[in-house]
């Protein structure tokens, strides 16, 4: 099928994207951001989406790739910012997935090993096809608020958090200045406000975010010794989830850096904290809180990761909400979840050192 009519726009800066956003609501007009357009496409062609108006931002600057890390080497503690409008490609590409020595921007500041997040890693090495992995962005990705989506359950379980861009005053969250890196090129009345991922998704392609705010960043958190995973039962045609889980696990124990930034764990092998996300099953990716409870402080046997699985589909009073229809009824995908939460947790203390 083709699209509805629709009015296509490029915007040249955020300031730009932000004036089109303001002009098409105040002519009451549906407006969509698209960069990728790899979700948003798909669904005008069947007309289950019909905007007016397509502002393309995928070409504003400083809001692709990687914005170096912050934080304490010696503590063991990395918060990584990425660009939203970078895209699955370029992040597969970022030598913090990888791993390998980080230099920071500061002359001073010592260099960090960065142990790499395998969980992103399996996620985008699973994630559609090479088509999408090229042009689809991280940004969009979150924004679109796809229930099953692979990426949003990996963030989700390294506690990603967004920034958020808008006209000063618009929002009570919004805050204005000061800026890192882009303080004096930036307008006076953009405003910024952060959220928690596990706060922005809300249900089935729904958010938290405005019709007049634009994703501009995401920041996940990395930390020594921190192993992770990613797992899902793919459906054979669009490859989407079924069911996937992602895990990031710590064990106890204080950490040593030497000169060279080398980190090294000294762990008694007890789990000190855990998350675990969960995409494909519900109206959206949420973390599974009872199962990561029964996680923490225990070590990692197969009774406890049984145990721990065996509740991933409770939430904090009930079980969650599950999804069902044509290709998967709720309760067996409640039993894939149950699976692949084993296999991801497996797998993520396999790359800690440890063994169940």
């Amino acid at each position: 099928m083709f699209p509805a009519d629709f009015a296509y726009v490029r915007a040249r800066t955020l300031d730009e994207a932000l004036d089109l956003l303001d002009e098409a609501h105040a002519e009451d007009q549906e407006a969509k951001l698209i960069a990728g357009g790899q979700s948003l496409l798909p669904m005008m062609k069947l007309r289950l989406a019909a905007p007016q108006v397509l502002i393309d931002i995928a070409g504003l600057p400083g809001l692709s790739g990687g914005g170096g890390w912050m934080g304490s080497a010696v503590g063991g503690y990395l918060s990584y910012t990425i660009g939203a409008l970078t895209t699955y490609r370029q992040l597969a590409r970022d030598p913090l997935l990888a791993g390998g020595i980080l230099r920071s921007r500061n002359e001073n500041a010592a260099p960090h090993r960065a142990e790499g997040i395998p969980a992103v890693t399996d996620a985008l090495a699973v994630l559609a096809d090479p088509q999408v992995r090229a042009r689809g962005t991280i940004g969009g990705a979150v924004a679109h608020g796809d229930p099953a989506s692979d990426l949003p359950a990996v963030l989700l379980a390294l506690d990603a958090r967004l920034t958020i861009a808008s006209r000063k005053g618009r929002h009570p969250e919004t805050h204005v200045g000061p800026y890192p890196r882009r303080a004096s090129r930036e307008p006076s009345d953009i405003g910024r406000r952060e959220i928690i991922l596990d706060d922005f998704l809300q249900s089935i392609y729904t958010t938290d975010l405005a019709e007049d705010e634009i994703i501009t960043s995401l920041s996940i958190v990395s930390r020594s010794g921190q192993a992770s995973a990613y797992e899902k039962f793919p459906h054979p045609a669009s490859h989407l989830p079924l069911a996937g889980v992602a895990v990031a696990v710590e064990f106890r124990g204080g950490t040593s850096t030497d000169q060279d930034g080398n980190v090294t764990s000294h762990a008694d092998g007890s789990i000190a904290q855990a998350a675990i996300a969960v995409t494909g099953i519900s109206p959206r990716p949420y973390r599974a809180r009872a199962a990561e409870a029964i996680l923490k402080g225990a070590f990692p046997t197969e009774e406890t990761l049984a145990a721990a699985a065996a509740q991933v589909t409770m939430g904090s009073a009930d079980r969650v909400s599950l999804l069902g229809d044509q290709h998967a009824s709720a309760d067996y995908r409640a039993h894939l979840a149950e699976v692949l939460t084993r296999r991801a947790l497996a797998k993520a203390i396999a790359r800690g050192g440890r063994s169940s």
